[in-house]
């Protein structure tokens, strides 16, 4: 009950300081422009109904896996180390709140934030769908509405739980950062090189096991799988660079759900057991 508390001031705080107007926006001009293009590739292609609707969320989804963890790490980063500096996180802790209720509430209320904004944005973005092209996948539409919400969830925690484990917003900052860089720049160029001294060749063929392991490490790639699993929709899957058939385990498309509950969990559960620890 702590953690609802905790949440729903956290929201309340995002409400009056105008952040979710402003991410609602910043949603709903996205998807919009997306609806738009896939109204331009169902006029090229001639397809209707339920192909619209995948050209839209193929549309959807390389800026959609840009745009969501860079808001939801910005909307986590600062939410306990910017209380800690401030000093506002000792009177909340003067309350009866456990530090992981907190931890908690802030999860919560920084993801309900980010939800909203999906919800509102998305909301838009099916009536400029309609618009557009006439006809739309209502089913298609909704699930991958789902998926984003669950990736914005992923990457709250991942914040919050950076946010957790540091003293100041900055460092915090500099995590949020630096695991951008690390998985959206560099990760697909490390295994690239990896394949180049291990097997010889930088695009071997087929594709090492191990290659399509680290290459469906990253959130981002977790989240193309499980929508690939949930849309039955191999278009997804190949964004990933490896035919869906004879995968590893890991690389396998319904494993993605997996591989986001960890995203989630471990930067979470380390985040808890490092402020447990901390004198403020």
């Amino acid at each position: 009950m702590s953690s609802i508390i905790v949440a729903k001031k956290d929201f309340q705080d995002a409400v009056r300081s105008r952040a979710l107007i402003g991410l609602t926006l910043l949603f709903a001009l996205f998807t919009v422009g997306g609806s738009y293009l896939a109204s331009e590739a169902s006029s090229i292609f001639g397809s209707g109904g339920g192909s619209s609707t995948l050209d839209l969320l193929i549309a959807l989804q390389t800026p959609a896996s840009y745009l969501v963890p860079i808001i939801a790490l910005f909307v986590g980063y600062g939410a306990i180390a910017g209380e800690r500096e401030s000093g506002s996180l000792k009177f909340l802790l003067g309350l009866p709140h456990r530090r992981r209720d907190v931890v908690l509430g802030k999860i919560l209320g920084r993801t309900g934030v980010v939800v909203v904004s999906i919800l509102v944005g998305f909301a838009v973005g099916l009536v400029a769908l309609f618009a557009f092209v006439g006809s739309v996948s209502l089913r298609y539409y909704v699930l991958f509405t789902l998926m984003t919400v669950l990736f914005a969830f992923v990457y709250v925690c991942i914040g919050v739980g950076l946010s957790s484990m540091t003293r100041s917003t900055t460092r915090a900052a500099a995590g949020a950062f630096g695991f951008i860089v690390l998985f959206k720049l560099l990760w697909g160029t490390i295994g690239l090189v990896l394949m180049h001294f291990i097997e010889g060749e930088m695009l071997a063929q087929p594709m090492p096991d191990w290659y399509l392991v680290f290459v469906s490490v990253p959130p981002d790639s977790a989240f193309n799988s499980a929508t690939s699993a949930l849309l039955n929709a191999t278009e997804f899957a190949n964004t990933n660079g490896f035919s869906p058939e004879n995968l590893p385990l890991i690389a396998e498309p319904w494993f993605g759900f997996v591989l986001l509950a960890a995203w989630a969990l471990v930067p979470l559960g380390l985040g808890i057991w490092r402020f447990d620890s901390v004198d403020l």
